[in-house]
């Protein structure tokens, strides 16, 4: 089922305990973390963050899955959200702690996860038989996984995005 997770709410909501409003790479954690949970999830995910400086997709950040938008400022992800529940199909979810977008989705008759419901089975969905504790926790750590296969220009991107571009290696 299609996810639509209002972003900035995830991440201030607490339900995901290494990622604050207060980093300035909050998006980028989350989209990081999202990407892991699709691959195993196997859920299309749409997350929609507010006052982005140009508004609109992020090509940078979207990929494997996750699809990523910003709000133009001075506009914020609820309007955004919300147009998208008026012309939601069946089977949409929307992921948000916001009483009004959940009274919003309710209306227009998509289910609706709270932030700590949704990174519950986000967690379930990559654990597996046999997994040990460790091997549990390291799967919930965003990049700690072996299992994820990014191309060379999604690599080339995340590190630019980070500021950690390839440079030559001088030889010895």
């Amino acid at each position: 089922m299609p996810l639509l997770i209002d972003g900035h709410n995830l991440i201030g909501s607490g339900a995901i305990p290494d990622i604050s409003l207060a980093d300035e790479d909050d998006e980028a954690k989350l989209v990081a973390r999202l990407r892991v949970w699709r691959s195993k999830a196997a859920d299309r995910m749409t997350v929609i963050f507010d006052h982005g400086i140009t508004g609109g997709r992020s090509l940078g950040l979207s990929g494997a899955g996750v699809n990523v938008i910003f709000a133009r400022n001075p506009q914020d992800a609820d309007e955004l959200i919300r147009r998208r529940l008026r012309s939601a199909g069946k089977g949409l979810i929307l992921v948000s702690n916001d009483a009004e977008l959940r009274r919003e989705a309710a209306a227009a008759e998509v289910e609706v996860w709270r932030s700590d419901e949704f990174v519950q089975r986000m967690q379930a969905k990559v654990r597996k038989k046999g997994e040990t504790a460790a091997s549990q926790e390291a799967a919930q750590e965003a990049g700690a996984e072996s299992h994820v296969n990014l191309s060379e220009r999604e690599v080339d991107q995340w590190l630019r995005m980070f500021d950690k571009a390839k440079k030559p290696r001088k030889k010895k």
